[in-house]
């Protein structure tokens, strides 16, 4: 897709976060996660505080994507944990077999990202709370293959944002999205607003994205068959918990 915007987990494969950020959160998002330096920040992982990385330790590349070869469930990827994000306000649970790291921007820009690993390490999912940015995309064709409620989050205008999976065709391409959305980003159909994944918060947005490779499906008839498998439903049910206290 051709977007005349930069976005903060658009970039983060190249170079991690872009300094000079305006809008974010929008369009396909093909690539892996960041590898940007993390600035010294604590963290709440299930009421324990825990260091993470010091100022100029640079994030381990990430392996190739699991989605279509989804990690066997393990006895201990059925208890959660609980990740709040420094401020106090958004929260979300995880298989207690993974992990998750923040990192702030460069440059002063708004906001900390949360990073969450998988149990073999494998950056699955990234978060990013109280940014200050917009969307603007152009039309496509959505077809959306999964959505739910997202029952403890909603936006200051009272909107409800919604858990989506959906498959934007843009000049004869497929672009993959998972994460948390505005709802009109599950409007199915020809010459729809391209997906935005920013949803607006009371302390600033969020903005989430599960990671895919490149392409992440052979087709979409593997993309609906991911949906039943243990990763989907790991990957979903954390987006799905995401609260705001």
């Amino acid at each position: 897709m051709k977007t005349t915007h930069t976005g903060r987990f658009l970039t983060m494969s190249a170079a991690g976060l872009a300094a000079g950020l305006v809008l974010a959160g929008c369009g396909a998002q093909p690539g892996g996660p960041a590898a940007s330096e993390a600035a010294a920040s604590t963290v709440r992982v299930s009421g324990a505080t825990t260091a993470a990385a010091g100022k100029g330790t640079t994030a381990a590349p990430a392996a190739a994507s699991t989605a279509r070869t989804p990690t066997p469930p393990t006895e201990s990827s059925h208890n959660l944990k609980t990740f709040t994000f420094p401020d106090g306000h958004i929260s979300f649970s995880y298989p207690a077999a993974w992990t998750v790291r923040t990192q702030y921007p460069p440059a002063g820009l708004p906001g900390v990202d949360a990073v969450v690993a998988d149990e073999a390490g494998r950056e699955v999912v990234s978060l990013a709370n109280g940014v200050g940015t917009g969307c603007a995309g152009g039309p496509a064709s959505r077809r959306v293959l999964d959505q739910a409620t997202v029952p403890a989050m909603a936006a200051p205008d009272g909107t409800k944002p919604a858990f989506g999976f959906a498959v934007e065709s843009i000049a004869g391409k497929d672009y993959y999205n998972m994460g948390l959305a505005d709802p009109r980003s599950l409007e199915q159909g020809d010459g729809v607003s391209s997906w935005c994944n920013l949803v607006p918060t009371e302390n600033g947005g969020l903005i989430t994205r599960v990671h895919f490779g490149e392409p992440a499906f052979a087709n979409r008839g593997e993309a609906r068959a991911w949906m039943a498998t243990e990763r989907y439903a790991q990957l979903k049910a954390l987006l799905v918990s995401l609260a705001y206290a």
